[in-house]
Parts: C-alpha cells; structure tokens; sequence
C-alpha cells in the first residue's frame, strides 16, 4: 500500500466495517476498532511473507556442560542446550521468534504511518 489513494481506500473498507457494526447495534471497543485496522491491512497490503530456506554459518561453543549456539548472522539470537543438537534448534527456534517479532512490528508500523497520513495532528 502506497500512496494516498491507496490509504484513502484502506480507510474507506475500515469505515464500511466499523459502520457496519454501528448499525447491527451490537457496541465497538477500541480493540476491535484496532483489530479491524490489522485484518483490513492484512488484506489489502501488497506485501507478503515467504519462508525460504536460508543456510548460515553456526558456531557452536561448549561452556561447562552446555553448549551455546550463535550466529553473526542473527546476532541478537542464541541457543543453549545440552547437546548440541538441542542448541541448535533452540536457535532455530529464536531465529522463528525474532523474524515473526521483526514482520509484525513493521506491519503495526505501516499502520500506524496510515493513521498518522490519514488524520494529521492539526485536524482535531
């Protein structure tokens, strides 16, 4: 979604769902006007989100007992085990976590930029 138009319609679909639910006379909270703003981006949002398989360096470190996984690739993320094995996939398991993390952040961002376009600060 880029450009006004197309914020203009992203905002025309979420009036049509929120009036819709005025009129059914069943009451709106601030959540569900939220989450009607997530799902209507969801839908109308060009981007998509594919998993590909992506092979990295990992180095494995034994420290005691426990062996720590790592990659300079996923800085922040790290797996520790017992095996080497469970290391690895509790970085695997990291790396799910923090990209899920990452996407959802940038989605909430776009909406916001949406919102902040659609009703500027001088307009109240």
């Amino acid at each position: 979604m880029i450009g006004k138009n197309k914020d203009l319609d992203f905002l025309q679909e979420v009036s049509k769902k929120v009036s819709g639910r005025t009129m059914e006379g069943s009451p709106i909270t601030p959540d569900e006007v939220f989450d009607i703003f997530n799902d209507t981006l969801k839908k109308m949002t060009d981007v998509r989100t594919i998993e590909v398989p992506i092979f990295m360096p990992i180095m494995i470190e034994k420290e005691d007992d426990t062996y720590i996984a790592r990659s300079h690739v996923y800085r922040v993320c790290r797996g520790i085990g017992f095996s080497e094995e469970k290391a690895i996939q509790r970085l695997k398991e990291e790396i799910e976590f923090y990209n899920r993390t990452i996407i959802e952040s940038e989605k909430k961002i776009r909406m916001e930029e949406v919102v902040k376009n659609s009703f500027p600060k001088d307009c109240f």
